[in-house]
């Protein structure tokens, strides 16, 4: 109705300092959703409901997450015709549109590099003279993954192809541990002009210790795009985090950074933005979408945020996870057998009061089988100096524990909402022997950080979180 779409405004985007800008060299910020996986839900994304994004949320970027594990483009390379029929559908609405390459499972990107090459080749052969295309080459890489050794250098390969035939859109470039790394890559970045930094962060496991990193990130001039964040916690599910999915949206406008939120589907977990058995081509009523969708929607059209006051609802099968002080917990090693066990945790204060960590202690259950027992604290954010921990070995042993390691802080205090960020430690015999640890009380597999009650939390030797082994 006369008004003009958003790249019919904004025009060839490119990067001014660590800002977006549109064709005039005015600061832009997109805001956008992203699909869910195209293997699994890509009867979504389409022209009909890209168009309903744009005219009644205001989206003015769609991302295409076209997964390369999981049954996506590595298994079934037809896939890409839904990232087409994307791209495509975006181009007639005039909407920005993110090609995606998701690696998630298969961490390091230079595992299906050839692949990765040859999908994107095609990709800017096809769409490098349209000014609303951008790429991102790398989703999340995790695991065993550095900057400097591995993500850099398939960039650059990446990079110069896409470059042949798209000498000017922006690339986007993910970071390490799931695109948190932002730092890593500003320490020693690409030379192209326009790229930037994939940031991503779910509100309910990342905090202010990720703004850390995006700030450094900007202080050393590396531009940072949010790809993909979630209302929930790393899991994609569990709890609708609204107070802190709105502290990270304030930061994101206050550096005018640009985000895209995961997910548009109906699939039953917090992330998605419609409630299941909506309609696949638009036309959502406000009852079809999801709490996570009601939220996303008002903050792109930037309507008062009518959920200012409504007390979160925590996930129904977490009915403390909105209070008190949970526990998240991801394993650094998710093999059943190996010689070290590699915890990783963080604690969040969800009360009101301003904790003392001092009186705070921690316990990770496990099976040590009388063996002399070692611990290293890999990182934490707090300073692994700050940590203490103890060995204790259970007179009588539990159901999955014989053994705890007690965690505890020499100093520091967890403020309403805030987080311990990462705390990394790794566990061996003194013989050097491996652990069955799919046995153990504390541990379960998940490389992302999940709430757990099966690591416990005390304060001043009192019970404040979780539940101990029998």
């Amino acid at each position: 109705a006369g008004t003009k779409t958003p790249v019919a405004k904004n025009g060839q985007l490119s990067i001014k300092g660590t800002q977006l800008v549109n064709r005039d060299g005015k600061a832009v910020q997109l805001k956008g959703i992203s699909s869910h996986g195209l293997q699994w839900y890509g009867e979504f994304a389409n022209k009909d409901s890209l168009k309903w994004l744009r005219d009644d949320w205001g989206i003015t970027v769609f991302r295409a997450a076209m997964y390369t594990a999981d049954g996506g483009y590595i298994d079934n390379p037809s896939v890409k015709n839904k990232v087409k029929e994307a791209v495509e559908a975006a181009e007639e609405l005039g909407i920005y549109v993110i090609i995606d390459w998701h690696i998630l499972n298969d961490g390091n990107p230079n595992q299906n590099k050839e692949k990765a090459k040859e999908f994107f080749k095609e990709m800017s052969s096809l769409y490098g003279n349209t000014p609303n295309v951008i790429y991102e080459i790398a989703n999340e890489p995790n695991g065993d993954v550095n900057w400097k050794r591995d993500i850099k250098p398939y960039a650059e390969e990446v990079i110069s192809v896409i470059r042949k035939n798209d000498p000017d859109n922006i690339i986007i470039v993910g970071t390490g541990t799931w695109s948190q790394d932002v730092n890593d890559a500003a320490d020693d970045q690409l030379k192209d002009a326009n790229v930037m930094y994939a940031l991503h962060f779910y509100a309910g496991t990342h905090g202010q210790f990720l703004r850390d990193k995006a700030n450094y990130a900007l202080s050393k001039g590396a531009p940072v795009f949010v790809t993909e964040w979630g209302t929930s916690d790393a899991s994609g599910n569990g709890g609708v985090f609204l107070g802190q999915s709105r502290e990270w949206l304030n930061y994101l406008d206050s550096k005018t950074i640009s985000w895209v939120n995961w997910n548009l589907s109906d699939k039953q977990e917090s992330s998605s933005a419609l409630k299941p058995g909506a309609s696949k081509t638009g036309g959502w009523r406000l009852s079809d979408l999801s709490a996570s969708g009601t939220f996303v929607r008002e903050n792109i059209l930037g309507t008062k945020d009518s959920t200012e006051d409504i007390p979160e609802t925590p996930a129904k099968d977490k009915p403390t996870q909105e209070n008190g002080i949970p526990v998240q917990y991801r394993a650094g090693d998710g093999s059943m057998n190996s010689n070290q066990i590699r915890p990783q945790l963080q604690i969040k204060n969800n009360g009101n009061t301003t904790v003392d960590l001092k009186d705070v202690t921690a316990r990770y259950w496990y099976n040590a089988k009388n063996k002399g027992q070692n611990v290293d604290c890999d990182y934490a954010q707090l300073g692994c100096g700050n940590m203490t921990h103890k060995f204790v070995t259970l007179h009588k042993p539990k159901q999955g524990a014989d053994t705890y390691l007690e965690l505890g802080f020499k100093n520091g205090t967890l403020a309403p909402g805030a987080s311990t960020g990462n705390i990394q430690l790794r566990l061996h015999n003194g013989d050097w022997s491996n652990y069955a640890q799919s046995g153990d009380y504390s541990f379960f597999k998940s490389n992302t950080f999940e709430t757990t009650e099966k690591i416990t939390l005390y304060d001043q030797g009192n019970l404040i979180w979780g539940t101990e082994p029998n």
